[in-house]
Parts: C-alpha cells; structure tokens; sequence
C-alpha cells in the first residue's frame, strides 16, 4: 500500500503530466501547416479532408486515428485509411482504395462490384467497360452505394476471380450461374471454362492456372476447360 507522502508525489505528477499535455493540445506549435493524401484515383484529396476535417489550424496532437477511419468508412471507393503524422505540423493520410472486380445486372442498369461484395457504382450501360459481367444473379432489393451485397454467391463470386492469374482475368468476359447453382467462366475470345459448384474452388482454379500455363507452353489454347470433378481438367482444344 503507497504511504501518502508516495500518492502525494505520484498525484503531483499525474497533475504535471495532464497540464503538459493540455499546453501540447493548445499550442500553435503543433497545429497542422499540411495535408497530403496519399494512395487516390477515385477520390479526390479535398474529399478526403472533408470527410475527416483534417485542415491547417488542428493540433496535430488531438487527431486520432480510430475517429479518421470512422469518418470515412462509409464512403464505398475507400477500403482503408492511415493517419501518419510527421510532427510538428504535417499530416499524411494514407488511403487504400477498393478496385472494381466485376459487374452486376441491377433493373436496367449494371452495378460495380468490389471484390469484398462493396456496390461502387451504378453504371448506366457496358460502355467502356473491361469488367467480367456475372450473369444468373438476380438483384431485386434496392441497394444504395456503400452497401455490401450479401449471400455466399457474391464471396464465391469473388474468390473465383481473385483465384485466377491476373493476365487471364483481364481476358474473363462474363460468369455464368445457372439454376442448379453451377459456375461457367467465359473469356473475350469466347473460351469456356466449367467449375461447377463453387465446391473445392481453391483446388479447381488451381487445376485451371496450371493447364493454362501448360497450353501455354505447348503454345496451343484451349476451346473448353472442365475441371468440375476438382481432379482433374478435361481440355478441348481450339482447331
């Protein structure tokens, strides 16, 4: 147990400390001189600062960085913010933005998906674009921007995409999802790829890359690739 004269010093520089860092708090010293936004395509800097209300004058000292991410986690383009602060006066705010993965039929236009399910845009036709169109699903409630769009499918979906090599996914046109619940792949060049039900979907794209990287190297290209038993790729070659 502390004798008094002991909780005496300790309450003394408890009192020292909280005076010190209200003087950190108010003086100029540390008040913000800049704000440089890192990491953005689709959001403009000035947005950024809004939503945060990161601006010249703040004290440096008071931002805090679980408040910066709240306040803009409900914009759909930003997956992720940083605070750094490089005293005493400049502030970096670090973002990593979410990347469109594929396209959604939404009434009579088409969302833009993220690869974590998040609706980016709504876009009035296919003009323009290079995303993978998902067919067979069926979005009938009204979604907002922001929003995650719910259900295995959208996360099977997108583990499907990511799972496959990067240059032959800027090649992928359309999924299909038929009514027993099976995927289909098709590529601009009109090659089919069968996976079945998203079952065992790490060692089927695992079967497709490598018999890409075969045909690949035999220099022949392939019309159809069947892998929906998850042992094996059934290949039909392009004449």
């Amino acid at each position: 147990m502390l004798s008094r004269r002991a909780f005496r010093i300790l309450l003394l520089a408890f009192v020292l400390l909280m005076g010190a860092a209200a003087g950190l708090m108010r003086s100029p010293y540390f008040a913000v001189r800049s704000v440089e936004v890192v990491g953005t395509r689709q959001v403009k800097s000035e947005e950024i600062q809004a939503l945060t209300g990161i601006k010249p004058g703040v004290n440096i000292i008071s931002l805090r960085a679980d408040e910066v991410a709240r306040a803009v986690a409900g914009h759909p383009w930003i997956k992720s913010i940083q605070l750094i602060r490089h005293l005493p006066g400049r502030v970096v705010l670090k973002v990593e933005e979410r990347r469109p993965l594929f396209l959604v039929p939404y009434r009579t236009s088409f969302l833009e998906v993220a690869g974590d399910g998040v609706i980016l845009a709504v876009r009035p036709d296919l003009t323009g674009q290079a995303l993978p169109l998902i067919t067979g699903l069926n979005i009938e409630r009204e979604v907002r921007l922001g929003q995650r769009l719910p259900g295995e499918v959208v996360q099977d979906i997108s583990r499907c995409l990511q799972g496959l090599p990067a240059d032959f996914l800027a090649k992928v046109a359309e999924i299909h999802r038929d009514a027993a619940g099976e995927f289909t792949l098709y590529t601009l060049s009109g090659q089919q790829i069968l996976l079945g039900r998203p079952v065992d979907l790490d060692r089927k794209l695992a079967l497709v890359n490598g018999t890409l990287a075969e045909l690949r190297a035999q220099g022949q290209v392939a019309a159809t690739i069947d892998v929906r038993n998850g042992t094996e790729a059934v290949v039909r070659l392009k004449r």
